[in-house]
């Protein structure tokens, strides 16, 4: 199984030492390096990668903000940081990394990184996915719900209606806002100021010329809902994120 990684890192020098040592293992391929965040994002944007090698003081983007829109867009890419001082990485472990180098890095530490790596990305391949069930308040008490089942969200007034594949509406008295942190990490998008969307259950986005704004549309359902276009860039991003080839 080959190891895609990128290295990002705005020091010529240590980029290139990090370069060449990952080029010692045969089963790991360097899928690109950037000096910087916006090469970086550009990078990922273009091409799959399994884990980055993350420097944390750059001069164009502290690697903590960059490490936060991997999290966000990426949420499978792993995260090692790279650091010339030890007292760095107390910060970082809110990004939950796999790990922390000090530069300059060593080979026996690179090693055991990339076995770690590796032993994650297998573990992820053969586990079947397990299903996600969340209990929520919805009007009537307490509903048992499926978090696969659920197409989108959407704000209807002070409550939320969570539309699922069968076509059923839950209605919840919850924000939307605190629905949102519930389920982003089930893989769901907030498309529109009234709408979370599951990024897996999208079978396409199309422009709505009468209205002039995009429509998102689903595999599973008839329905279509806005997005808006603010976020569509972003909403294109996380569903490369998501190893989806868009041309």
């Amino acid at each position: 199984m080959e190891l895609r990684v990128l290295v990002v890192d705005d020091e010529p020098n240590s980029r290139a030492h990090l370069t060449a040592l990952l080029r010692e293992f045969p089963d790991v391929a360097v899928a690109g390096t950037a000096s910087g965040g916006e090469e970086a994002v550009l990078c990922l944007r273009k091409t799959p990668v399994d884990l980055v090698f993350l420097d944390i003081e750059m001069a164009d983007v502290n690697g903590f903000e960059l490490a936060r829109h991997i999290r966000a867009s990426y949420p499978k890419v792993m995260i090692v940081f790279l650091t010339g001082h030890v007292d760095f990485a107390l910060d970082g472990y809110e990004f939950r990394p796999l790990d922390f180098l000090i530069k300059p890095v060593k080979l026996m530490r690179l090693e055991r990184v990339l076995t770690l790596a590796k032993e994650q990305l297998e573990n992820r391949e053969t586990k079947a996915p397990a299903s996600v069930r969340i209990g929520l308040q919805v009007d009537g008490g307490l509903e048992i719900i499926d978090v696969s089942s659920i197409l989108y969200l959407e704000r209807e007034g002070r409550k939320v209606s969570l539309v699922s594949t069968d076509g059923k509406r839950y209605t919840s008295f919850d924000s939307l806002q605190k629905l949102q942190g519930i389920f982003e990490p089930y893989g769901f998008f907030r498309c529109h100021q009234s709408f979370l969307v599951r990024l897996d259950a999208i079978r396409g986005i199309r422009m709505d010329v009468s209205r002039g704004c995009h429509n998102i549309l689903f595999a599973e359902s008839k329905d279509q809902i806005p997005l808006s276009r603010s976020k569509y860039a972003e909403l294109r991003e996380r569903l490369a994120g998501t190893g989806l080839t868009i041309v």
